[in-house]
């Protein structure tokens, strides 16, 4: 498992070329699903536009892609785009580019650089996170035991939940490297007393 770059949430912006307008929007995905239930969003809103390229890598690994010209002549547009998302480094991201036609032809050059350009700068006002790998550990301690390792917590962990009852039970994602001395700290801090349990490897953005 590798960290990985996303779009964090939905981004809109329009550039126009020769009389064209491209209006690029880009969202961060979940999946495949999501990416096509976007894509179908963006085509219903812009049902009335020439084109409507896209491209999407859907997973954190790189390996589930797509893209479309939607009638633009082959490889001047879906594959430009998903290049531009390549370059950047972005997973689990997809992008939709609408192009209103002007009256005057680009050009198979023309339209790769446009179609780069309106991707470009829609990343460039995006917000773009971090998922970084991590170990999900679950904890239980009693109250005074949690007050006790709060430090260590602070230090090492990002808490993602706690349940409040007889005692405190919580979930949280700590970096594969720091996951030895985190437990070594609480265990130290409570003479072993807190209760671990190591869940899983996964994603967080620290």
């Amino acid at each position: 498992m590798k960290s990985y770059k996303f779009v964090d949430g939905e981004f809109t912006n329009s550039i126009e070329i020769k009389h064209s307008e491209f209006i690029a929007n880009v969202k961060g995905i979940a999946d495949e699903s999501d990416a096509l239930d976007f894509i179908m969003r963006i085509k219903k809103k812009y049902s009335d536009a020439t084109h409507n390229c896209y491209a999407y890598i859907a997973d954190e690994n790189g390996l589930n892609m797509r893209f479309s010209d939607d009638g633009e002549p082959g490889g001047t547009a879906g594959q430009p785009i998903l290049e531009t998302l390549k370059k950047a480094g972005l997973k689990k991201t997809a992008v939709v580019i609408t192009r209103y036609f002007g009256g005057i032809k680009l050009g198979a050059s023309g339209l790769v650089g446009a179609y780069t350009r309106a991707t470009v700068e829609c990343l460039e006002k995006s917000t773009i996170k971090e998922m970084e790998t991590a170990v999900l550990v679950k904890i239980a301690a009693t109250f005074s035991e949690w007050a006790q390792i709060e430090t260590s917590l602070k230090k090492f962990a990002a808490i993602s939940n706690t349940e409040y009852g007889d005692g405190v039970v919580a979930w949280v994602y700590v970096k594969p490297d720091n996951l030895d001395a985190f437990l070594s700290d609480i265990n130290s801090r409570t003479s072993g007393k807190v209760k671990t349990e190591i869940l899983e490897k996964t994603y967080y953005g620290f």
